[in-house]
Parts: C-alpha cells; sequence; structure tokens
C-alpha cells in the first residue's frame, strides 16, 4: 500500500508543478500582450505565439483567446489564426474581433467608414472560413448571414438561414432572424409567421440550442437573446409592431 501511496504522491505533485507551470505561462502571456512594445510581428514568430506555444493549447484555448480578444490587437489575432490554422473556433473569434472594431469605427462617424467596411469584410471572410472548417456552427452562420442582410443580400442570407434549420430546426433565433429578414424586405406576413415560431417553441426544445449559442468562442452573443424568454419577448414586442403595419 505505501508503494502505492508514494505514487500517488508523486503523481500529484507532478500535476500540480504542470498546472503552476501553465498558470505561470498564462501570466506571462498576459503581460507580453499588454506591453505594446513587445509585440513585433515580422517574419518570425512574435514573443507572443512562442509563448502560446509553451501553454497547453486545447486545455487552455479559452483563457488563452480572452486574453487575446480582450486585448483587441487585430495583427495579433490575424497571427493567433496564422499559427492555429485548423481551429474554427479562432476564425471565430477573428470575425467577433473584426466586426467590434466595425462597429467601434462606425460609432466614431462618416469619416471611418471605409474602415469600417473593410474590417466587416474580414468578419465575413472569418466566419465563411469557421464554417469550412464546422458548417455546423449555428453562431457563425448567424452572424454572416445577419451581415448579408444588412447588405440587402437578402437570397445569400435565407440561404444561411435554411441551411442552419436543417440541422439545428429548434434553434429559435434562426427563426427570428428570418423574420427580421422578411421585415425589412417588407413582408410582414411571412415575418409575423416565423416570429410566431418562436412562441411555440419550449425550453426542452430549445435548450442544446441555447448551450451552443453560449459557447466562449462566441464573443458578440450578447447582442443576441440568451435565453428562449428574452427570443419569445422580442418575437412579441415586434409581432405587435408589425401587425399595425
Amino acid at each position: 500500500m505505501s508503494k502505492y501511496r508514494t505514487v500517488a504522491v508523486i503523481m500529484t505533485i507532478l500535476i500540480s508543478l504542470v498546472g503552476c507551470a501553465q498558470t505561470r505561462a498564462l501570466n506571462k502571456l498576459e503581460e507580453l500582450i499588454l506591453d505594446d512594445n513587445e509585440y513585433v510581428h515580422s517574419q518570425s514568430k512574435s514573443r507572443i505565439i512562442c509563448c502560446i506555444e509553451s501553454i497547453d493549447y486545447e486545455r487552455k484555448h479559452e483563457e488563452i483567446i480572452n486574453i487575446i480578444f480582450n486585448n483587441g490587437n487585430l495583427d495579433l489575432i490575424d497571427e493567433f489564426v496564422e499559427y492555429f490554422p485548423d481551429d474554427y473556433r479562432n476564425y471565430i473569434i477573428r470575425g467577433d474581433a473584426y466586426l467590434k472594431n466595425a462597429m467601434m469605427q462606425q460609432m466614431i462617424g462618416v469619416f471611418m467608414k471605409s474602415s469600417a467596411a473593410a474590417s466587416v469584410n474580414t468578419a465575413k471572410e472569418s466566419y465563411m472560413k469557421a464554417l469550412e472548417l464546422n458548417n455546423r456552427d449555428i453562431y457563425a452562420l448567424g452572424v454572416l448571414s445577419f451581415l448579408y442582410g444588412e447588405e440587402k443580400e437578402y437570397d445569400q442570407a435565407e440561404k444561411l438561414l435554411n441551411r442552419g434549420l436543417g440541422f439545428a430546426p429548434n434553434n429559435p433565433l434562426l427563426y427570428l432572424a428570418l423574420g427580421e429578414m422578411y421585415d425589412r424586405k417588407k413582408e410582414y406576413n411571412t415575418a409575423i409567421d416565423y416570429y410566431e415560431r418562436v412562441l411555440k417553441f419550449t425550453e426542452d426544445e430549445v435548450e442544446k440550442d441555447f448551450e451552443h449559442m453560449n459557447q466562449y468562442y462566441h464573443k458578440l452573443i450578447d447582442y443576441f437573446p440568451d435565453s428562449l424568454a428574452k427570443a419569445k419577448e422580442e418575437a412579441r414586442k415586434i409581432i405587435e409592431k408589425l401587425k399595425v403595419k
């Protein structure tokens, strides 16, 4: 028994040491990112990417991208995607970062319009790449359809949303998005039909869909209803407005 106890103690110590090393690496990553002088992306890897490579990428992915996304350095996010190109989550993060940047530029005013448009295009490219790697990510599909809708490319938006319904038929956010699209097209009866479908869902039917939408790498999810109750509330409000048109 003492032999097994010794092995268990050694394993516990090793696990603890690995955990401490990972924590130190994450702290170092945060320090490097906060120091603007540390980020220089030339042909060789930046020190930040080297630091990330020393971390258990899969286990610490959430912490890594939280640090990177919150910093808002688009060049760093581009490099991160460049060095970890096979992970669809990173393209979603990149899309969200560029879309957030575009929103901020649009708030600044008319002089930033061209720059905002460039950021939106990069965001679209990122979401499309994410869907190439994982064509069942409803969040990326939904945001991309929203961007097409903003540009009045309704056929493209509808195609994406219907594609989503093909494998997520109980996702109320897809029906909200379709309702909004037909509202914009002034096809109000069709819009109301989609909004009314949202009201028919039960919590059990949509639980898994909201679990998927609320993933840590879906950074702009706060712009969407994060529960069935909120989705229904939004649908009811819009139905009331549409019925008087």
